[in-house]
């Protein structure tokens, strides 16, 4: 019998989940097929929980990320399902385990100090793009968001923004000669459409951008004009502030994980903090942000020995 080639099987199942997922997803998926998974099986036959498991564990010692090694998991399980409900591949149990370095680890987020010597530098340099880091900051708002956010968004009389659409960029890995494009969505989840306020200082300071420019209200607010702005320059204007600041590198996302931190440090609770952030579920908050420091920890142990 002949062997049925593993990419033939990635293609027919690509095919299938494009009518079932967002392009983003699908871009992101198609991204792990070709880097992750092509190079190390060639046919259907090589499948097996062995191999899979080598794969994982072998990508753990490469030092990949544990998300990015969650993400070729759910891929896989995907793929050997779709081959199942066809009769290509027995079904088996395929329990795969993520190595022991995969555990929780705390989201970058700036200290006190520096995001109070990061707030006033922005302040300080208003500029669209500068603004789009301090909605990051006190929004909590992702970075597609952001690029996303339009004038006509925008209540200033209320205090209160719309999170209505995301700006993402997708990845096709055998696209020729442009391998990638912009292109504007829903957001990320059905609850990631909300309602935000804005603090009054950031309303002020979005007021007067809005002056000097002649924008229109179906305008992007970080652009400027009928097109967004690229989530790229978010991210590169970012690195130029921190550097200036002698800061640290880190991702834009560490902003919203800022935000999410100084909330929680200020008692906000966690059913209003996962509205804020447009989370599926209060438990997806929990998963990033419930994890005490070593403070909450003692105290808690030394209010324990207080009764005993």
């Amino acid at each position: 019998m002949e062997k049925i080639l593993f990419e033939d099987v990635c293609r027919l199942w690509e095919a299938e989940k494009s009518k079932e997922v967002k392009a983003s997803s699908l871009a992101a998926y198609s991204l792990i097929v070709e880097r992750q998974l092509l190079p190390r099986f060639r046919t259907l036959e090589d499948i097996t929980p062995e191999s899979v498991q080598g794969m994982i564990e072998e990508d753990a010692r490469r030092g990949l990320k544990t998300n990015t090694i969650k993400s070729v998991i759910l891929v896989i399980k995907m793929i050997i399902k779709f081959c199942e409900r066809r009769g290509w591949l027995e079904r088996r149990d395929y329990i795969l385990r993520v190595p022991p370095h995969g555990a929780w680890s705390d989201p970058q987020t700036l200290s006190t100090e520096e995001e109070k010597s990061f707030v006033n530098w922005l302040k300080d340099h208003p500029t669209r793009l500068n603004l789009g880091l301090l909605i990051c900051a006190f929004c909590g708002l992702r970075i597609g968001e952001v690029c996303a956010l339009r004038w006509e968004d925008i209540d200033l009389g209320r205090k209160v923004m719309q999170v209505k659409r995301t700006v993402y960029r997708i990845y096709d890995p055998r696209g020729k000669p442009k391998k990638s494009k912009l292109l504007i969505g829903s957001p990320k989840t059905g609850t990631s459409w909300r309602e935000i306020p804005i603090a009054d200082f950031l309303a002020e300071m979005i007021g007067n951008i809005h002056k000097k420019g002649k924008d229109k209200k179906d305008d992007y607010i970080l652009s400027g004009d009928a097109s967004p702005t690229d989530p790229q320059n978010v991210r590169n204007n970012f690195s130029r502030v921190l550097n200036t600041l002698g800061f640290p590198a880190r991702k834009v996302h560490s902003l919203r994980h800022t935000f999410a931190t100084r909330c929680l440090e200020s008692k906000c609770d966690y059913k209003t903090l996962s509205t804020l952030l447009g989370h599926s579920n209060v438990t997806t908050t929990l998963n990033i942000y419930a994890h005490p420091d070593i403070n909450q920890k003692r105290k808690c142990i030394e209010d324990m020995i207080k009764i005993i």
